[in-house]
């Protein structure tokens, strides 16, 4: 019983750490780079319109965490009307997500919109630099409340590692 429950600690902390250094890099505005994928949060309104229920990527909420699959090569190629593109802005100093509208193979530009803009760009297909293929509003919430109150969270974590080592120590000596 002692190996297994060695294994479990092992796995816990494994999980643990990792968990954290996810939430560390977002907390920073980085990526949670995970091979070809990475996760962002949405934090304008520009994608939360109308629901649009022909498209796999209906809306997309702000606050909202997105799984981007970067594009390399010829994956660019793959991208229809309809998919919701990320292209870097130099004005913004990050990435812009936003939807195709149309494709022009011939000089191998899309058309993109924000659900909610009137306006529209002009995204090269050697700009754009990643698909959103799956949303999740409520994790997204979660990110942002973290990344909010962080200080408050890890008061909270090392109050609570500290409770729960002095009730250890308080079990021992009640046991000996």
């Amino acid at each position: 019983m002692e190996a297994r429950s060695k294994l479990i600690a092992v796995v816990v902390v494994i999980v643990a750490v990792a968990a954290s250094a996810t939430a560390v890099l977002m907390v920073f505005n980085k990526s949670a780079d995970l091979v070809n994928s990475e996760f962002r949060v949405i934090v304008t309104g520009s994608m939360d319109g109308e629901p649009r229920t022909e498209y796999e990527i209906e809306t997309i909420p702000v606050n909202s965490l997105v799984a981007v699959h970067k594009l390399k090569g010829d994956a660019v190629e793959d991208v229809k009307v309809g998919d919701v593109i990320g292209f870097y802005s130099p004005s913004l100093n990050g990435n812009i997500y936003h939807r195709v509208i149309s494709i022009d193979p011939g000089s191998r530009t899309f058309t993109t919109k924000g659900d909610a803009n009137t306006t529209m760009e002009y995204v090269g297909f050697d700009e754009a630099n990643g698909i959103v293929v799956n949303v999740n509003h409520p994790a997204g919430e979660v990110v942002v409340f973290v990344k909010a109150n962080i200080l408050y969270l890890v008061i909270i974590v090392v109050l609570f590692f500290v409770m729960v080592s002095a009730v250890s120590s308080l079990i021992r000596l009640w046991k000996e």
